[in-house]
């Protein structure tokens, strides 16, 4: 499962508004030094980048080697999470190497120590919501996680994709917002990820079938661009 520092999502349990599992809770008990500017998987590959990230050159497909004085080796969800968390605080920005294309580039990023201790808070409270099973809190604190990262990215719109269909009130736009960002993830690796490509299907034919209760028309637009960007869609 992708990691935006340390958000995630509960397929499935965010309809009986189950908490999610006491790890992200543990580490969602504080901010990091500064923003985490990339969404990336245990094999650091970037798949989503922050708008303050993008400025500053990090790109989708970079593949994180070292943040700040840490080198990332192996696999591993928490080796990136850890090495961000040993930032110095009070820092204005940070390093990072990562590989691009078979070059290893340094880029400098700004450290936005309060945007992550924004997105910390509504990630915090979307979870909350969750539990209390207060889904226009949920969508509210998810859209908040989304304007501190600075661009939409699907961890939290998959959970609020989930907590619109538990209102009884699901949301052909969000699941299509949804659907977009998991195709941009997904071919931003250069192995996507089975989850990704899976999860991506099945939000496609969400939109099919909601289509056919009435709603607009998404899902022809997405085939469309999927297929431009080589991804083939399953058959309906």
């Amino acid at each position: 499962m992708l990691a935006l520092a340390l958000a995630g999502s509960l397929p499935g349990g965010v309809e009986t508004g189950e908490a999610p599992a006491q790890g992200t809770l543990d580490a969602l008990a504080s901010p990091l030094p500064c923003l985490a500017h990339w969404l990336a998987g245990s094999d650091h590959v970037v798949v989503g980048v922050s708008e303050a990230g993008s400025a500053a050159g990090l790109e989708r497909s970079d593949t994180l080697r070292r943040i700040g004085r840490h080198d990332l080796t192996g696999h591993g969800d928490g080796l990136w999470d850890a090495a961000i968390r040993a930032l110095p605080h009070g820092k204005s920005s940070y390093a990072v190497d990562v590989d691009r294309k078979g070059k290893r580039l340094r880029l400098v990023l700004p450290c936005a120590a309060d945007r992550a201790r924004t997105l910390q808070q509504a990630e915090q409270a979307m979870w909350t919501a969750v539990t209390r099973r207060d889904w226009t809190a949920c969508l509210t604190r998810g859209a908040e996680m989304m304007a501190a990262f600075g661009s939409a990215m699907s961890p939290p719109l998959m959970v609020m994709s989930q907590c619109a269909t538990a209102s009884g009130m699901p949301d052909a736009r969000l699941t299509a917002a949804l659907a977009r960002a998991l195709l941009m993830e997904m071919v931003a690796h250069p192995g996507p990820e089975p989850d990704l490509r899976e999860q991506l299907f099945l939000t496609v034919r969400q939109l099919d079938a909601m289509h056919e209760a009435g709603d607009e028309d998404y899902a022809t637009s997405l085939r469309a661009e999927m297929v431009r960007l080589g991804v083939e869609p399953k058959a309906r």
